[in-house]
């Protein structure tokens, strides 16, 4: 069990040590915990919560700090705790050399923090924790501006039933027949009895209860008003059974205001009288954050109107009939909507006037934006109308991929490709801008930005929002992306005059260019504002879960997301290609009409109605030469205007060019339909099939790889080559010699040259999609089917990259990459050693016999890379392996070869 060391900076009653009371009930199973008192300011008297601490932990463990303050680093020293937690911030309590030494950066405990005030200047702070624990949101708030993880943690709210009121007065020996109200709290200027009191005096015929100690430091403030005390207010001091009034008093009335100083934090009295579901008075102070709007049970009191306050009490009580709601001091007629649009349908239309009725039943005023021409009807049901023709847009800089799929396909979209990377960001952020502008030239004193796709259906967020918006300056809701935090733009609240502080921007560079100055991960308007913002003081933050929450409550959402893209992807079936779209949006009202022509003729057309979330895509066969005009047209699904047109131009630049560039489509489903087998054929380099006995089993090998794998096998025997080696045709003449030595040319070099340019020159090469070469000492080291199925994505990779060879034998480590890695290929790999077994695709024939014929022979492994300047792609994985042996080549045994052990077989 670890050790927890609580250190409290007093344990006279009150909050601080009432939370730490209700922690150490909830966790003293689940640590071992000790307690320091740093000072003792109980005088005997006020010590309800340090009673009960010491019945839960025992006095072995329970410290008083003397006037030596340093015994509690002996304390830690002797405990050798695993987490110390600070129930204040030590600013607060302790002295400056004690806290120095138990703050050390190699400290060898966590060291946590609770503060239970929310006025101190964090910009003063010294001593910085491991992680703070904080009784309220506003303290996230206030400490925003410190870098250390943080949490909330609510003094609880425990439910219980309450008993028969009756019984329970009658227990207190109070009168059943009158109502009574109820106040716990210090005596003290911020739990200001004072205004309790004169509540009292205003209420004669109602019993007033106040429960709290009266302290000598607060003297001052308590003895003249006990002096003047009402005769309906019953002090009962401090009390170790609050319970019993909490269960049995009508109202729970909390007059503490607070001030800019001595602000309050969150009052347990507050939570603690919510548990016991009393009905409960108080001032919504600005640090609640509004968090008491959630209780039914709990109102508000007007801070500026006393008799006001005396009817809502009466009103509680039900002692008149005074109609009372919480009070919001808003006035939406100083308010507007500003409402961005992009109203190309009729759809789009109905759903903009719909979002334009439901704003303006609540009496705000209505400023519609747009970047495209706006219809005279809508125009006339807005207050005011802004069209900007200046359509600013840019280039997503995070989301640059999106892929959907099911069971037949997966399509992989590259946004840049085909422009699918366009985002508007720009032209909102403008749109909202605009109407900001016009918005403080009205006096219109509040605003709220909404997208036309959400429906107004309740307005109480809405009026909660403003009544925030009266002491702040944004209301923003915050939300999570894969790039980072941002800020939810479809609604929020502001003062326009707050939001115009920002840039105006003219263009995309202007826009882009935030992204850089306000430090955010992409360009995205949530995640760009989130950053422009998140510094700013006087906003409201509202948490993610609780703005999703009530969002849901307050709009109805029609989604005309406009996420959609329309793309030429290339498909995983060699030879063709696949027009591609996608659509996410929720609601719609187009007419897609799919036009695919082929070398000037229509071979296939479609129409579809697009109401939702929709997808369409074509499979297309091609060969070398044709060319393909693919258009998508999309027209108003209810008045058949036409709306857009696409066409690309897919010929062979298009298809080597850029097509890569866009992502990629999979086939999942039947095959056949699309592709026949590759015609392959395959090589084997011999000179003695019948004696030699490496060859033998290499025929062995590789003739059951091929009967097994449906490649024709092709035997070519070759001469084993004794002269010398003609010097005149030869790259490298004054290196040709009648014996191997180091980079020299042997009859045995020339002989392996013949082998596999004669094999190369094959009339027939050009009968089959690709060809293989294997030397006469080679097996394949791998699965059958896994090298068949590698050799068509080898292929595939070798057109797609321009690879005039690809090799399957040979090693890439210690070679020179000169190239990218593409999938499991490395590109223009040298030098090509061995070249032992290779693929070459059927395109690249023509080009490989005119290097034969025209260009002097080396060894051929080295005349590949040296000489005829050959791309050569190489496999990650070896699938077939030499056979150690003698080497015909360099008349000597070769096996497991220092330098490239990886490529002989141990079979």
């Amino acid at each position: 069990m670890k050790k927890l060391l609580c250190v409290a900076p007093h344990l006279s009653t009150g909050g601080l040590p009432q939370y730490l009371t209700k922690k150490v009930e909830l966790i003293k199973d689940e640590f071992e915990i000790y307690l320091v008192e740093w000072s003792n300011l109980t005088g005997g008297v006020l010590v309800v919560q340090k009673n009960r601490l010491q019945n839960m932990i025992p006095s072995e463990r329970f410290f008083v700090l003397g006037e030596d303050k340093t015994e509690f680093l002996d304390i830690v020293n002797k405990i050798q705790p695993d987490i110390i937690h600070l129930e204040e911030i030590p600013e607060y309590f302790m002295e400056y050399g004690i806290a120095e030494k138990l703050y050390r950066v190699d400290r060898p405990y966590f060291l946590v923090e609770t503060s239970h005030d929310s006025s101190y200047d964090t910009t003063k702070k010294s001593f910085f924790p491991d992680k703070f624990l904080f009784v309220s949101e506003w303290q996230t708030e206030q400490y925003k501006n410190i870098n250390i993880p943080q949490k909330v943690i609510y003094y609880p709210i425990e439910y219980k039933e309450r008993p028969n009121r009756e019984e329970a007065l009658r227990s207190l020996g109070l009168d059943p027949n009158k109502k009574h109200v109820l106040h716990v709290g210090l005596f003290t200027p911020r739990k200001n009895q004072k205004e309790f009191f004169e509540y009292a005096k205003m209420l004669p015929e109602v019993q007033f209860h106040s429960v709290g100690n009266q302290a000598d430091n607060f003297r001052d403030y308590w003895e003249p008003l006990m002096k003047e005390k009402p005769e309906n207010v019953t002090w009962w001091n401090e009390r170790s059974d609050v319970d019993n009034f909490y269960k049995a008093m009508d109202l729970f009335l909390f007059t503490s205001r607070g001030t800019n100083t001595d602000k309050e934090t969150m009052p347990l009295v507050i939570r603690e009288s919510i548990s016991w579901n009393m009905n409960l008075l108080i001032y919504n102070l600005p640090v609640y954050l509004d968090y008491f709007d959630q209780f039914d049970n709990v109102d508000y009191l007007d801070f500026n109107n006393k008799e006001t306050n005396v009817e809502i009490i009466k009103s509680v009580l039900g002692l008149s009939d005074f109609q009372y709601s919480k009070p919001l001091n808003i006035n939406p007629e100083e308010e507007a909507f500003i409402i961005s649009t992009y109203p190309t349908t009729k759809a789009v239309i109905d759903t903009t006037k719909e979002c334009i009725e439901a704003v303006k039943a609540t009496g705000r005023k209505v400023i519609l934006t747009s970047h495209i021409p706006i219809p005279e009807e809508l125009d006339k049901l807005a207050d005011y109308s802004i069209n900007d023709n200046h359509n600013i847009l840019t280039k997503h800089t995070f989301y640059t991929n999106s892929w959907m799929s099911n069971h037949e396909m997966k399509a992989s979209i590259n946004l840049t490709g085909e422009d699918n990377d366009v985002y508007h960001g720009p032209t909102c952020y403008t749109n909202y801008y605009n109407g900001c502008a016009l918005a403080e030239g009205l006096g219109i004193k509040k605003v709220y930005f909404l997208n036309y796709d959400y429906i107004l259906n309740d307005e109480s967020y809405v009026n909660k929002i403003s009544s925030i918006l009266n002491f702040k300056d944004a209301f923003f809701g915050e939300d999570q992306a894969l790039e980072g935090k941002q800020i939810t733009t479809w609604f929020l609240g502001t003062r326009p005059e707050f939001f115009l502080q920002k840039p105006k921007i003219d263009n995309a560079q202007q826009y882009d260019a935030l992204m850089h100055e306000w430090g955010s991960e992409s360009n995205g308007l949530e995640n760009l504002m989130y950053h422009g913002f998140k510094n700013v003081p006087n906003i409201h933050w509202e948490p993610q879960s609780k703005f999703q929450e009530e969002c849901n409550k307050t709009f109805i959402h029609k989604d005309y997301s406009r996420v959609e893209y329309f793309t030429i992807l290339p498909s995983d079936i060699p030879n063709h290609f696949a027009p591609f779209v996608q659509i996410s949006n929720s609601n719609d009202s187009r007419l897609l009409k799919y036009t695919l022509e082929k070398n000037g003729n229509i071979v296939n057309e479609a129409e579809f109605e697009i109401t939702s979330k929709f997808h369409v895509y074509d499979i297309v066969k091609f060969s070398k030469g044709d060319v393909f005009n693919v258009t998508w047209d999309t027209y108003d699904l209810a008045t058949n205007i036409q709306l857009d047109s696409k066409t690309v131009i897919v010929d062979d630049n298009y298809r080597e060019n850029q097509i890569s560039k866009n992502g990629l489509f999979e086939w999942y489903g039947d095959r056949s339909k699309f592709e026949s087998k590759p015609k392959i054929k395959l090589m084997h380099l011999v000179t003695e099939p019948d004696t030699n006995e490496k060859e033998i089993r290499s025929i062995e090998s590789v003739k059951e790889f091929c009967e097994l794998t449906g490649i024709e096998y092709e035997q070519r025997i070759n001469k084993i080559w004794t002269e010398l080696p003609p010097v005149d045709t030869c790259n490298r003449p004054e290196d040709v010699q009648e014996i191997p030595g180091y980079y020299k040319l042997a009859p045995g070099h020339y002989g392996c040259y013949l082998a596999h340019t004669n094999a190369l020159l094959a009339e027939d090469n050009k009968d089959y999609d690709y060809i293989l070469i294997f030397e006469g000492d080679v097996v394949v080291d791998s699965p059958f089917s896994e090298l068949r199925q590698s050799l068509d994505r080898f292929s595939r990779l070798a057109r797609e990259n321009d690879q005039d060879i690809i090799g399957f034998g040979n090693p890439f480590k210690n070679r020179n990459l000169n190239g990218p890695k593409i999938e499991d290929i490395y590109t223009n790999v040298t030098p090509f050693i061995p070249a032992q077994s290779y693929l070459i695709n059927n395109d690249k024939i023509d080009y490989i016999q005119d290097k034969i014929r025209n260009t002097p022979w080396d060894a051929f492994d080295m005349w590949v890379c040296n000489v005829a300047n050959l791309s050569v792609g190489t496999a990650e994985k070896i699938y077939t392996k030499h056979l150690p042996g003698f080497s015909i080549i360099e008349q000597e045994f070769k096996g497991m070869d220092e330098n490239s052990p990886e490529i002989y077989t141990t079979k």
